[in-house]
Order: C-alpha cells, then structure tokens, then sequence
C-alpha cells in the first residue's frame, strides 16, 4: 500500500501480470466490450467490415488501415468457425480485444 504520509513526485509506470490478466478476464472488461458490441452493431449495422472500421475510429480516434480491418475481421471469422461462437460473441471478443491494445491503453 502507498505510503499516505509522504508527497510523491514521480510515479513509476508499472504493469504487473495480473493486470493484463484482469484486462482479459475481468468482468468490468467484459461487460465493457459487450456494451462497445452493442454500440458497433447499433452504429455500424450488420457489416462486420464496417463494424471493425467503427471500432477502430472509436477506440483510436482514426481511421483503421485495410491490414488492421482484414486481421479483425480475420479474427471475427476464425472465432466463428474453429471456436463456434455465434456472430454476437465474436463481435464481443473483438471489441474486447481492442480494448486490450496498446494503443487504447497507454497514451503516447
């Protein structure tokens, strides 16, 4: 636990493995990327491309390049047939997998 009684200046970044675990498995996570699903759905309609594209425009704040739409929608699709998880779960993995990047967690 920090110590109250003292200022600190500096705080060293820190990531320890039980974070991106909790990131992964955690139920706020979870229920996060299912609610950012249902957001994709709602905004981008029935298209997993354009679902993907939607994804990365919120969670970036740009414009996802043609490599990163095919590598989601790669995923979204290997995840429906080698796992055999229906449309609505897949989405939900990816959303939280976006979520789980680099670049929406960490601030450059």
């Amino acid at each position: 636990m920090a110590d109250m009684d003292t200022s600190c200046p500096v705080r060293f970044t820190t990531t320890v493995p039980t974070q991106s675990l909790n990131m992964l498995n955690g139920k706020f996570m979870n229920d996060s990327a299912k609610v950012f699903a249902k957001r994709l759905r709602d905004e981008a309609g029935a298209s997993p491309a354009d679902q993907v594209a939607r994804a990365f425009q919120i969670a970036f704040s740009r414009e996802p390049s043609d490599k990163e739409v095919s590598s989601g929608l790669a995923m979204i699709k290997e995840m429906r047939t080698k796992a055999g998880v229906s449309e609505e779960v897949a989405l939900e993995r990816f959303a939280l997998l976006a979520l789980n990047l680099n670049e929406f967690v960490y601030l450059d």
